[in-house]
């Protein structure tokens, strides 16, 4: 094979066409002269075109200057230039660059927003204890607590000095007689008290009516020392009848009760007989047919 076919196929190959018509061309010098000949522009006669050097470098010996598109040339390197050829694939990347050198530090920005809460953080250790502050000002009294359990039993105590007489101190005094009075004193009975804070209890039993009235009413009350009691209120009773006028309900009656306040010494406790608030006078009688009795007793004062 000739210089002018292979210098033609290899250009052929080298500027875009496919690698089988390359491999034609090669054993077919006619159709590599017509692919080549029909594409180019062809270069008048006796003028000629220079060659690139890196194809020189390929063929060796090669004129500067040929004329490729004289088919009368005789000179072995006759030959033409074809279309450019399909672009190649791009290349594998290259390797990454050394870095740059470090830049200079910038001028500080702006403040950012205020962030979102965080959240709580474990508790500290405790401190050292601080030195004791100044008393403080009195405060209000307090609200009254409740009951405490009960406590400890004490030690016995002192035995006490001789206590009086155990013996109960009382006296009564009895009569069968009637009395027919309206107003007064119906009997009396004496006592002695022994002691200052003590208190006296009377009772009275015995028949009583008022008779003879429609709608009437007496009163019977005991005395000390002619002032009825007062600590705490008055021993007495009242009798109401309806009627009618003929009416006599004589019935065993009973008065009794405490009474405090009273000094020591001669009490006179007397039975007694007088107006209902309210009323007018009414005939009264006291006792009928059986005794009656005063039962004076010193007691102890009563529980607060």
């Amino acid at each position: 094979m000739s210089w002018t076919m292979k210098l033609s196929t290899f250009l052929l190959c080298l500027f875009g066409t496919c690698v089988v018509g390359c491999v034609g061309q090669l054993s077919n010098r006619e159709s590599l002269e017509v692919d080549v000949d029909r594409t180019a522009t062809p270069v008048p006669p006796g003028e000629t075109q220079q060659i690139p050097d890196y194809i020189r470098e390929v063929f060796g010996n090669v004129p500067a200057e040929v004329n490729p598109m004289n088919p009368e040339n005789n000179n072995p390197y006759n030959f033409g230039i074809g279309l450019p050829g399909v672009p190649g694939k791009n290349g594998v990347p290259g390797r990454n660059g050394r870095n740059g050198k470090r830049g200079e530090v910038g001028p500080q920005g702006p403040s950012g927003p205020a962030g979102l809460k965080g959240d709580q953080g474990d508790m500290g250790a405790l401190g050292f204890t601080g030195a004791p502050g100044p008393e403080g000002q009195k405060g209000d009294r307090g609200h009254m607590g409740f009951p405490g359990s009960p406590g400890i039993e004490g030690l016995p105590g002192v035995t006490g000095l001789p206590g009086q007489d155990g013996q109960r101190l009382w006296k009564q005094c009895a009569w069968t007689e009637e009395s027919d009075a309206d107003y007064g004193v119906i009997q009396g009975c004496s006592f002695s008290k022994a002691h200052v804070d003590t208190w006296l209890k009377v009772s009275f039993t015995g028949n009583l009516r008022v008779g003879g009235c429609s709608n009437c009413c007496r009163r019977w009350f005991i005395s000390f020392n002619g002032t009825e009691c007062s600590s705490p209120v008055a021993i007495d009773a009242a009798m109401y009848v309806v009627g009618p006028n003929t009416a006599n309900p004589l019935r065993p009656r009973h008065i009794e009760g405490y009474c405090g306040g009273i000094a020591m010494g001669q009490v006179s406790v007397t039975l007694n007989v007088g107006d209902c608030p309210g009323f007018a006078v009414a005939d009264a009688f006291s006792g009928f047919g059986s005794a009656s009795r005063i039962i004076i007793e010193e007691v102890q004062p009563p529980q607060e």
